[in-house]
């Protein structure tokens, strides 16, 4: 049963990195719950995660200050407000599939 889950694990690692894109801000419990969601699923999934302070950017600030945290997954969905680890791990795990379908 260990062999099975670590070739898993080691399947799903091989596939390209993701970024993942966190919108926040400091001081956001929210903010911080969501990174540390995505730092858990980073040891499971090739994730490269970049995190964006809404406040660098008049604009950004205003797209996103009643929504953070957002969470965009390159070539996938956006997640809003309360992000939880059951979505984001869909996510990541049906990105994953399609691209080890994609290879040849």
């Amino acid at each position: 049963m260990l062999g099975l889950i670590r070739r898993y694990v080691r399947r799903r690692q091989a596939a390209g990195p993701i970024t993942v894109t966190l919108w926040g801000k400091a001081d956001c419990c929210l903010c911080d719950r969501a990174q540390a969601i995505l730092e858990r699923l980073a040891g499971e999934f090739p994730v490269h995660l970049e995190k964006r302070d809404i406040r660098t950017d008049p604009d950004v600030y205003e797209q996103f200050r009643y929504i953070i945290p957002v969470v965009e997954i390159q070539g996938g969905p956006r997640f809003e407000g309360k992000i939880t680890e059951y979505r984001l791990r869909q996510a990541l795990s049906r990105l994953v599939s399609e691209q080890h379908r994609a290879r040849p």
